[in-house]
């Protein structure tokens, strides 16, 4: 049997034993992202959240949607800062994820419900029970949808056996690199899930560039070490399931998509100008007012990573689309 990669990626990563039903993600596992770096990431998307509404781009009463929450961390940070820094918004908000892996679903409900909120989960953006204004957000997700590979015109296949094929490419223009077709569809869904609201925003974390590469960046990851498009193909039956996949996200793509629909960019940029945009150092000011320094500092420092060049601050960007312009 003969199958594209973006076929063979899908079940690697989310079908029977793929690479998503028992990841380790963090400090100890194969990769981490910001969200285990400081939970100030959380603490700014939380701020953010809170000057949209002070702003009323959104209104109460409001759902949060985390697209990929994995574990929860990062909702259950976000649920944190929002207890901290308002009076009668969680009161009046619905926090919610949307994930197409049933386990987590279960360990995301947990998690939520130890910092005492009852967390709706659902698969499909269709399911999603929203009738009011939304703030969504993802972290690293865009980069975890299978994507088909394509070199000098032709598009890559994986026979029975592992093998890779190159394929006479009839669906794609792009000559070489990543293309991700399930982008599309999967914005499409949740455009249409969003007519039933008034305002919506959603913001995107992901490691990427604005405009395409020319070129494979496909990669894996086992325990910190990077694996080539080489490496990959090299090893396809060794690895398939047992190691993460990626690539970088064109930026301009995604939000050519969300303004094919009708969204307006709030903003574009690295994920340090982002977090300033969104309230960081007003987080650490009013953090270190209220804490010894000795916390202060150990925190601060943890922050540092979310928007030094050399950690998360550069290379991870942001997208925040809306329905409303800025």
């Amino acid at each position: 049997m003969l199958q594209s990669f973006g076929t063979l990626m899908h079940t690697w990563l989310y079908g029977q034993g793929g690479y998503y039903t028992r990841a380790e993600i963090g400090v100890h596992g194969d990769f981490y992202t910001s969200v285990n770096a400081s939970t100030f990431f959380g603490g700014s998307l939380a701020c953010y959240l809170l000057d949209l509404l002070e702003n009323q781009k959104l209104s109460l009463p409001l759902s949060v949607i985390e697209i990929g929450a994995h574990q929860g961390q990062l909702l259950g940070d976000i649920l944190s800062f929002l207890r901290a820094l308002s009076h009668g918004v969680l009161e009046h908000t619905q926090f919610i994820t949307l994930e197409p892996l049933e386990h987590l679903r279960t360990a995301q409900q947990a998690h939520l419900a130890q910092r005492g909120i009852t967390l709706q989960c659902v698969a499909s953006p269709l399911d999603l029970p929203i009738t009011q204004s939304v703030f969504i957000y993802c972290n690293e997700l865009w980069d975890s949808f299978p994507c088909e590979v394509i070199q000098d015109g032709q598009m890559l296949h994986i026979d029975s056996r592992f093998k890779p094929l190159w394929r006479e490419n009839c669906v794609l223009e792009k000559s070489k690199g990543c293309v991700p077709l399930s982008w599309q569809p999967y914005i499409h869904t949740l455009i249409k899930a969003l007519e039933r609201v008034p305002q919506w925003a959603i913001a995107s974390f992901d490691y990427g560039q604005y405009g395409k590469r020319e070129e494979i960046d496909l990669r894996a990851y086992e325990r910190h070490r990077v694996l080539d498009f080489a490496d990959i193909l090299e090893n396809l039956p060794q690895l398939y399931q047992r190691v993460d996949l990626t690539y970088d996200v064109d930026f301009k793509y995604l939000e050519s998509i969300f303004t094919q629909l009708g969204a307006s960019t709030l903003f574009y940029g690295t994920q340090a100008q982002a977090l300033i945009h969104m309230g960081l150092p007003k987080l650490l000011e009013l953090f270190a007012a209220h804490m010894p320094f000795e916390t202060y500092q150990k925190e601060a420092f943890k922050a540092r990573a979310l928007i030094d060049p050399g950690g998360f601050g550069e290379r991870f960007k942001a997208l925040i689309m809306a329905n409303f312009t800025p």
